[in-house]
């Protein structure tokens, strides 16, 4: 394993909380653009193998454990073990990996509870098709998918009502502020 993985980290305050990186941080303003409520590094949690496990986000909109590695392939392979096994201990417990920080043109979250605890994590980061972002739909406000444009999206939830249409989202102000408020913070 990398001994030095958060060597080059850059712990970031951020609205009384000190994120261990700039990215996490990054992740934290974005969460707070869209409007959803969330909590760093909410719980130790034991895992089946022992472990214990800290998740660095829960989405309580989103009821989502949602973890962030940089955007380094080789670290992202080394270092989401416990988020998976987090998510196989849990079925049906939505457990989310983000490769790096928020940009809206570049999909970066691993849906972690489509794939068993054995299939290769270089497996899932090879094919582009599994990384989604969050898109807001413009005619829910505040109502979120993840999405590919690839792929078909779907619902994950926030602070907003929920309509019945059969449209895909498209990004929406509020969360295309949300990309570029998280991208130009902590610079």
């Amino acid at each position: 394993m990398n001994d030095d993985r958060g060597a080059k980290a850059i712990r970031t305050e951020y609205q009384g909380i000190t994120f261990r990186s700039q990215t996490e941080a990054r992740w934290a303003v974005f969460f707070d653009r869209i409007g959803v409520t969330y909590k760093y590094e909410p719980e130790r949690i034991q895992l089946s193998s022992g472990e214990i496990y800290i998740p660095d986000f829960y989405i309580k909109d989103f009821e989502a454990y949602f973890e962030v590695k940089p955007s380094n392939e080789q670290i992202v392979s080394e270092e989401c073990r416990k988020a998976r096994l987090l998510s196989h201990d849990k079925p049906g417990q939505r457990v989310w990996l983000s490769i790096g920080a928020p940009a809206a043109k570049s999909p970066k979250i691993l849906v972690l509870e489509r794939w068993g605890k054995d299939t290769p994590i270089e497996h899932i980061l090879a094919n582009q098709e599994n990384r989604f972002w969050i898109h807001e739909d413009r005619r829910d406000e505040k109502v979120y998918w993840l999405h590919h444009q690839e792929v078909q999206g779907f619902v994950i939830g926030g602070p907003g009502e929920e309509t019945d249409h059969m449209r895909e989202p498209m990004n929406h102000w509020n969360v295309e502020a949300a990309y570029e408020l998280a991208r130009s913070a902590f610079r």
